[in-house]
């Protein structure tokens, strides 16, 4: 071998190692792939899509109502944290109250997304017309249940939108929104003093244990650290709530409760593939 090849050779396996360097690195801190293995987001994501997910770093912090992949906060998923995917409603100070028709944030009122699955209930005297007109506009049957009753199923905001314009106003009566319960929360700021009333206490328990190294009690409805009673608590870091699209197939912040900012993954940014062909190479929303 000449030093020519050998200067061209090394040249080559120099500029592999580079480009293999960079690609690692980009996933490592910028882009990730994942695969959706589950409902909790349909129809912004469908199981099955594949997804390009924009990591957060120094000074890129989650945004509202933006889908965000993170880790379990529970001490029980410490070893193997699952992966979940949400909508992040709540940022670090917000009040939300959580209600029937959506949800409002510091006061202002947060329209549902469209792509946003909730149970319904039809009865009897009318499944009959509305499994019709369901026919008609091509509305998919998920989660469909038959009961002596009536049926219940899961629709979209846009789907029941949609139903409504074309049932009968006495139809319409007996097509009805399951109630949810409602509730308010104040999603943790890193610094700022976190009253604690009983409902903060049940949703803030874990993250506090978390905080004080297992140093927090909780008794009587109350919170002690370092053996000393207190009715506020500064956090160490900031806090969002996430709820999916899909409450009916999602384990969200009703369930894992407020996500720390460092088990914060990134921001779903662009679907790459998907089983239906309409919707590969779209920004996801």
């Amino acid at each position: 071998m000449n030093r020519r090849f050998l200067r061209r050779l090394w040249r080559g396996l120099a500029a592999t190692v580079s480009i293999v360097g960079i690609v690692v690195l980009f996933r490592l801190f910028f882009v990730g792939s994942y695969r959706i293995s589950t409902g909790s987001m349909e129809e912004s994501l469908r199981k099955g899509d594949y997804i390009l997910v924009r990591k957060f770093h120094a000074g890129n912090v989650p945004k509202r109502n933006k889908i965000v992949l993170f880790t379990s906060p529970l001490a029980k998923d410490s070893i193997h944290a699952p992966l979940f995917i949400s909508r992040c409603i709540g940022m670090p100070g917000d009040t939300i109250l959580i209600g029937q028709d959506g949800y409002t944030v510091n006061g202002k009122k947060i329209p549902q997304s469209p792509h946003s699955l909730s149970t319904y209930f039809v009865d009897a005297i009318a499944k009959d017309t509305f499994m019709a007109v369901m026919e008609r506009l091509c509305i998919p049957k998920r989660d469909l249940r038959r009961e002596s009753s009536g049926l219940s199923l899961s629709l979209t905001v846009f789907e029941e939108y949609q139903l409504r314009g074309e049932l009968t106003e006495e139809i319409n009566l007996h097509f009805v929104n399951e109630r949810k319960r409602e509730y308010r929360l104040i999603v943790p700021k890193k610094g700022r003093a976190y009253p604690l009333d009983a409902a903060a206490l049940t949703a803030c328990k874990e993250i506090i244990l978390n905080e004080t190294d297992g140093k927090a009690s909780f008794r009587d409805g109350k919170l002690y650290v370092d053996g000393r009673e207190t009715n506020f608590f500064f956090f160490n870091q900031d806090y969002y709530w996430v709820l999916s699209d899909n409450v009916n197939e999602a384990i969200d912040s009703r369930h894992l409760g407020f996500i720390p900012s460092d088990h914060m993954i990134g921001e779903a940014w662009f679907r790459w593939y998907s089983l239906d062909k309409q919707r590969i190479f779209k920004s996801v929303n």
